[in-house]
């Protein structure tokens, strides 16, 4: 008999587990939502987030998510992220709130471990908005640009601890007056990079000391991997997709999507962390392109901004 009380009670609890992780369950997909047809005029960054590695886009209007062939958007929370950073524990974002929100403008530094449904407050919350911004995605080391001094000293600072500390960077060696993005190591915090409008800078001491690995012609946006970068550089009247390896400095050059030209040139680019030959990349005319050959081909993921899933 007491085995029988036993077992039903077992049974019992078992259900209630089940059911609650069900719930909490609906309650996540009930914050992505099918997105059938949007518009996107606004992207400010890109990443492959967590262990599920779906595509993550900033907007404008909250985020955008790329799964198994489909796009999904945020049913709340729908901020306009500045300086999106992706990792593979959780996203760290600045920018300014939605309307109507309780949340303070500008939202300062904040993170989120569950894909944006809940936010967390960091630092400088009220007070900055971080355009440019890095994550290291499996250090978790930041790098900010602070483009006026307030609490914080303009230029670029460094945090080992999640933004509990922060450290300002020299900035010794570069010479240019325009930021296209900055790009963190995945693992080794001391590296960072800057695409800037004289060119690509590297760094791998904090930031305190840059050397130019390009031309000094102007570099839009760049990515970090383990031992190599990925940068889309204007260089005499042409356009260039780069990949250049720190083992044996070689540069290879990859092939371009069509519709990218000097007029519409590439302002975001991603890989998988998990399959570096998938590469994401979108264009100043909010065009998204995906190659999962490393450049070899793409398919066009968006025009113009257009989002649809017929």
């Amino acid at each position: 008999m007491n085995k029988i009380k036993n077992f039903i009670m077992i049974t019992v609890i078992s259900m209630l587990v089940v059911g609650c992780s069900t719930k909490e369950q609906n309650k996540n997909n009930d914050y992505f939502i099918e997105a059938k047809e949007e518009t996107i005029n606004h992207i400010h960054g890109i990443g492959y987030l967590g262990d599920e590695k779906d595509l993550i886009l900033a907007t404008h209007h909250g985020l955008l998510r790329f799964s198994e062939g489909k796009w999904y958007k945020t049913s709340k929370n729908n901020h306009d992220y500045m300086g999106f950073q992706a990792t593979d524990e959780q996203f760290f974002s600045s920018g300014h709130p939605e309307l109507d929100s309780d949340l303070k403008n500008p939202l300062g530094l904040i993170k989120s471990s569950d894909q944006g449904a809940t936010l967390e407050r960091i630092a400088f919350y009220g007070e900055i908005d971080f355009h440019y911004l890095a994550a290291g995605y499996k250090s978790q080391t930041l790098y900010v640009f602070n483009e006026h001094e307030n609490s914080l000293k303009q230029g670029l600072h460094y945090s080992v601890d999640q933004g509990e500390t922060w450290e300002a960077s020299s900035m010794k060696g570069i010479s240019a007056n325009a930021i296209g993005n900055i790009a963190a190591h995945p693992t080794s915090s001391e590296d960072v990079a800057i695409s800037t409008n004289k060119g690509l800078f590297i760094s791998s001491n904090f930031g305190n000391e840059f050397k130019l690995l390009t031309s000094s012609n102007s570099v839009t946006t760049v990515e970090y991997q383990e031992d190599s970068l990925i940068y889309f550089i204007l260089e005499n009247n042409e356009t260039k997709l780069v990949k250049y390896n720190f083992k044996n400095e070689i540069t290879d050059e990859l092939s371009l999507p069509e519709g990218i030209s000097s007029k519409n040139p590439i302002m975001f680019i991603a890989t998988n962390p998990e399959n570096r030959s998938e590469i994401t990349a979108i264009s100043l005319n909010n065009d998204i392109y995906q190659s999962n050959n490393t450049g070899e081909s793409w398919n066009t993921l968006v025009e113009k901004g257009n989002v649809s899933n017929e």
